[in-house]
């Protein structure tokens, strides 16, 4: 009986002991794909407030562009006062890169994504600061945004692609895939910002 006792004991504890294993290292599982959830989720939301703040300055600025001469009283002004919320906006994006390699790695079409809407942003702010048209070759006031299509694709990426297990150690990619996020950037640059059929 005592034999019983003792052994039924230890398997007892032996059983818990497993299970406390099991439960730790389930909880650690959770925690790291909350974690993970919770910087999508802030980076999302980056990306949407961007969004915002870019929208404002870019369509005051092309409606300023249109007026007549009798109504540009203070333009030269609200055209300053566009391109300083473009730089502030554009400030805003360029933190986001930061938030991108812990969650994706170097992840070729999210970075190259990336690099592609930072690209069409300095090309927006040179506009500015020549006091062009935002609008690109293949746009008109009836078309659609192509700067937000391309946004929306990045926003897109940054909702679908899988986290990686461990951040990366390099802070940026190496050279050969560097090349491949370089390449890819500038097709979906040709793709969404400056088609090649354009007229």
């Amino acid at each position: 009986m005592s034999d019983a006792f003792w052994s039924g004991l230890w398997a007892g504890v032996f059983e818990l002991l497993a299970i406390g294993l099991v439960a730790g290292w389930v909880n650690v599982i959770y925690q790291r794909i909350r974690s993970r959830q919770a910087l999508r989720s802030d980076l999302i939301d980056e990306i949407d407030q961007f969004s915002t703040s870019l929208y404002k300055p870019r369509k005051i600025y092309q409606h300023l562009l249109s007026l007549s001469a009798d109504q540009r009283a203070n333009r030269e002004a609200e055209l300053l006062r566009c391109l300083e919320e473009l730089t502030s906006a554009a400030g805003r994006f360029r933190a986001i890169q930061v938030k991108l390699i812990p969650l994706f790695g170097f992840d070729v079409e999210m970075l190259a994504h990336y690099l592609a809407v930072w690209r069409a942003i300095r090309e927006v702010r040179k506009r500015m600061e020549r006091s062009e048209s935002l609008f690109a070759t293949h746009e008109s006031s009836d078309s659609s945004d192509a700067l937000y299509r391309l946004l929306d694709q990045f926003r897109y990426r940054a909702q679908v692609t899988p986290s990686v297990r461990h951040k990366p150690s390099l802070l940026s990619p190496p050279p050969a895939l560097s090349g491949q996020i370089e390449e890819r950037s500038s097709e979906l640059y040709q793709q969404y910002i400056s088609p090649p059929n354009a007229s």
